[in-house]
Formats: structure tokens, C-alpha cells, sequence
């Protein structure tokens, strides 16, 4: 690992999410105005800006085929842009019906259904990039290629027995599809097998944070993870092994 910073860019806004395109090419970042800015990795020059919400960015995605983004906010939309029509940004559909704000958003594999996780604790799948909402009869058809949602029956045994449903605040399985992690309000990191469908599953537990942590992601290689803390305002890196 290298701890030399090798570029810097000024956003002009508070950040809120980021996430890089699957080829590595591009990093899309989400504001706290609302606007979202796509930056090309190896300069980290601007390719495309776009604004068609005014409340906080709260995750932003690549489709795995690199073709669209998907732009979840606090104003209960995720909204899809197709990145091969060029950085205008044009919105090209967006999710109706979300009974929340969104938490989380993952792609399936083959990019064509998003899943989004949201404030009123509820799971819902749409199609791409229409946004209609799927039934969920035919969830289980759906490979996806990421999961970062800590909703459903796949990652049920998360919630500790005397949880209130604000305390897990996000989740990562690994590339592998082995284990999930998850952060929450009392600053742990715990570590699941995947999937844990059984209720109060065994884990590991890590500390580490002074606060609630906000985030946690694998690296590629599912060597390490990196653990994002709010009131700690710390990025914490751990050894998997």
C-alpha cells in the first residue's frame, strides 16, 4: 500500500459518495447539493457534471457493463444516465414508487436491475433503465454484482437481537461472496459469513472507531477493507486474512 498522495481535485461541495467504474477509467462523486461530477481517474479532469436534484447524493453506481450511472438521493429517486451517449449527462429513466430516501444501490451483474435499499427499511428491484419496479417473485432469478444493502432475507442474522433498525448503517459483501461486513452505530466492525439468513447469525467483531461508521468496502482483492467513521472523521484499513 502507498500512503503518498499522487493527485488531488477540488470538488467545490461537500462530497457524500463515490464509486469507480468497473474498467477503472472513471470516478463518479456525489454532492451534498445535489450535483454529481464524473471524473477520469488518470488526470482527474472533469468529463461530465449534471444537477437534476437538490438534496444530498446519498450513493452513487456504475452499471458492471460501464454503460450507465445510477444516482440515488435523499429525495426518494435513483435517477440513470447512459454514459455512452457523452458527458452531457442526459437523464435517461429513473425509479418511481421509493417509499424512502435512498441507502444503498447495487447493480446485478448483467446490468440490467438495480437494487435499492432505503430509509423506510424496505428492499425494492427495478429494471434499467426504465425504473420499473420488478415483483419480487422474480428476485431470486437476479445475480448481482455487488451487494452493499443491509435489507433482506440473505442478510437477515446482521440485526442483533435488541437492534433498533437505525443501528446497522451499511454492509459489503466481499468479491469473493464469502463474507459481509457490516458497520454501525457503536463504531464496530463486524464480520459475517454470506449469506446469513439465519437470525443473529455468529460473527467476528472488530473495534476500532469512536463513533458510528458510516461505510465499509473490500478492496478488489478482498485483502483488506476499509471502514469510513463520521464524528471519528477516520478511514480505518484492515487486514483480511
Amino acid at each position: 500500500m502507498c500512503d503518498k498522495l499522487l493527485n488531488k481535485v477540488s470538488l467545490g461541495h461537500p462530497a457524500k459518495c463515490t464509486s469507480y467504474s468497473p474498467n477503472g477509467e472513471m470516478v463518479s462523486i456525489g454532492m451534498e447539493n445535489g450535483e454529481f461530477i464524473v471524473l477520469l481517474v488518470n488526470s482527474l479532469t472533469v468529463w461530465g457534471k449534471k444537477r437534476d436534484r437538490s438534496a444530498a447524493i446519498q450513493d452513487i453506481r456504475f452499471s458492471p457493463d460501464n454503460r450507465f450511472l445510477a444516482v440515488g438521493s435523499l429525495e426518494s429517486a435513483v435517477d440513470f444516465y447512459d454514459l455512452s451517449l457523452g458527458p452531457a449527462l442526459n437523464r435517461v429513466g429513473y425509479c418511481k414508487d421509493l417509499p424512502g430516501s435512498v441507502l444503498q444501490v447495487d447493480f446485478s451483474a448483467d446490468s440490467k436491475h438495480i437494487q435499492v435499499s432505503c430509509s423506510s427499511y424496505t428492499r425494492q428491484v427495478h429494471q434499467v433503465p426504465s425504473g420499473k419496479l420488478l415483483e419480487p417473485s422474480l428476485w431470486e432469478r437476479i445475480t448481482w454484482s455487488t451487494w452493499t444493502s443491509v435489507l433482506g432475507e440473505e442478510v437477515l442474522g446482521v440485526w442483533p437481537r435488541s437492534s433498533e433498525r437505525a443501528e446497522v448503517n451499511c454492509g459489503c459483501v466481499s468479491h469473493s461472496g464469502l463474507s459481509l461486513a457490516t458497520g454501525d452505530d457503536f463504531g464496530l466492525i463486524k464480520l459475517f459469513q454470506f449469506p446469513c439468513s439465519d437470525k443473529f447469525a455468529k460473527h467476528k467483531r472488530y473495534f476500532g472507531h469512536s463513533a458510528h461508521v458510516t461505510n465499509v468496502r473490500f478492496s478488489c482483492d478482498d485483502k483488506f477493507l476499509i471502514s469510513a467513521g463520521g464524528s471519528d472523521c477516520s478511514l480505518f484499513v484492515w487486514r483480511c486474512q
